[in-house]
């Protein structure tokens, strides 16, 4: 299985085709997709699914994907990674924090293939972004980088967004607060202050005496286990998709040393999830 690297932490390219010629593959970046124009089917891991165009894709690194063109097609794709939201030299604009916290979001939202953007106004929205990401990328100009990172968290935000709609309504909670809580926890999962019981008791208006025990019984797991699953989860989609060495990702995620992360990360996945499945034939034969 070819694994497609890049040292650059940002790329766009555009591709008209009426063939896809390439062997289905991996890469080790982000990978948005706009479709412009055209029709076919689109193979990920073990899925495979009509394509039309405004379809927009967000590819997770390490997914096997191809493409099986029905009409001639035009491709936008857009290739980033963190290194990109690393600090803006023109406007000192510094958006790493952000992209940590969104990370574990936009790589695991529900690994569904096919179009990602259900709301028409959201879905207009992205596309004017994509295409102001693209004339500013090919016409370089003064600030062009601050205006294509400003344009990347625009984009990005509007994803997850719908990630979480998608997110709440597949997997409903008795009540919005609950839902509330859930997504508070998720942006706010390594600042310690802003997850302690009384942070979350003035937050949500709960007694801190009750905050543990209305988690529990909204959720059916403990406070204390899911924060705690939720950063081995974050920790593990960064072993696999930053580069970076288990040390130095457990550190960055305040657990104690290499081997603590690794206990965590057997504690919470059972050898069958640890690594993900090939699903190469699948992926070889939707594209023969």
């Amino acid at each position: 299985m070819l694994i497609e690297n890049t040292i650059h932490p940002f790329t766009v390219s555009v591709e008209e085709l009426e063939a896809w010629s390439r062997r289905p593959h991996k890469h080790n970046f982000f990978e948005l997709v706009y479709i412009e124009k055209g029709s076919g089917r689109q193979c990920i891991n073990d899925h495979n699914i009509a394509y039309a165009a405004d379809n927009i894709f967000l590819l997770p690194p390490f997914d096997c994907h191809s493409f099986q063109i029905h009409a001639p097609t035009r491709f936008v794709f857009i290739q980033f990674n963190a290194l990109f939201f690393q600090k803006d030299t023109h406007q000192q604009m510094d958006y790493s924090n952000w992209f940590n916290n969104l990370h574990y979001i936009i790589s695991t939202y529900n690994r569904q293939p096919g179009d990602i953007i259900h709301n028409a106004s959201d879905k207009a929205l992205l596309i004017n972004l994509i295409k102001g990401i693209e004339h500013e990328y090919n016409n370089k100009q003064e600030q062009s980088d601050s205006i294509i990172r400003g344009n990347m968290f625009a984009l990005l935000n509007i994803l997850v967004r719908n990630f979480e709609n998608t997110f709440r309504e597949n997997n409903p909670v008795p009540d919005k607060a609950a839902g509330d809580m859930l997504q508070y926890i998720q942006y706010n999962l390594f600042d310690n202050d802003k997850l302690r019981v009384d942070a979350l008791a003035s937050e949500f208006n709960l007694s801190a005496n009750y905050v543990s025990e209305y988690f529990k019984k909204k959720t059916g797991e403990s406070l204390k286990e899911y924060i705690l699953k939720s950063r081995v989860n974050v920790a593990y989609s960064r072993i696999q998709n930053s580069g970076k060495s288990m040390n130095e990702i457990a550190w960055e995620l305040g657990f104690t040393d290499a081997s603590h992360l690794s206990k965590m990360i057997k504690k919470y996945f059972p050898p069958s999830q640890q690594h993900v499945a090939d699903n190469t034939a699948s992926c070889i034969s939707a594209s023969l």
